[in-house]
């Protein structure tokens, strides 16, 4: 491998770890304040396909619900089965009958959602905003093999381990230990 080629992919394997190093912290940090960090779209064929299929990661942030406006894509609890997550675009906002601020949502499948949701989703259902579309990495996501919660950011942290590991493997083949050899004695006239 040429010096060029050693220094792009050094430089790939920096940024890789950067990146997970930055998305696990986010992670952590996201889990600690008591929201999601992520949500792995688990239905076939998708709600949101082709915008998000099977296995993509959407990476939320619990941005204000006033600040949401049409056409960006939520999570929120399903306002008929509290325990089911959704991910949704905003189609419309409308005041509900309390008077506070709704939200119309469709997922962009439109195949499996010809119209709009039958709810309307308020600020107590509300999870976050996708604000990052990660395709396929869900594959590697214990949420699809049916865990969930702190468990989904395991993947990412056997990879960053992976990458400290055999970055510590390159470096010691690199700088082997040196060995003090020890001159053999050879016998003077002195000695005698």
């Amino acid at each position: 491998m040429n010096k060029k080629a050693k220094t792009l992919f050094k430089c790939l394997e920096y940024a890789l770890t950067a990146g997970l190093t930055l998305l696990v912290a986010y992670s952590g940090i996201a889990l600690a304040s008591g929201s999601a960090p992520f949500y792995v779209v688990s239905d076939y064929p998708s709600s949101m396909s082709p915008t998000m299929n099977y296995a993509t990661v959407g990476v939320t942030y619990h941005t204000s619900f006033q600040s949401l406006k049409v056409g960006d894509i939520i999570v929120f609890h399903d306002p008929n089965d509290y325990s089911k997550t959704i991910v949704h675009r905003i189609v419309a906002i409308v005041g509900c009958s309390n008077g506070d601020v709704c939200l119309m949502t469709k997922g962009d499948n439109n195949a499996t959602n010809p119209t709009r949701d039958p709810w309307n989703v308020t600020q107590t259902d509300y999870i976050g905003q996708v604000i990052l579309i990660v395709p396929d990495v869900g594959y590697l996501s214990p949420a699809l093999w049916g865990f969930e919660g702190v468990t989904v950011v395991l993947p990412i942290v056997f990879v960053m381990l992976l990458i400290g590991f055999i970055s510590y493997a390159k470096e010691q083949k690199k700088s082997p230990q040196s060995e003090k050899k020890i001159a053999p004695r050879v016998p003077t006239a002195e000695n005698h």
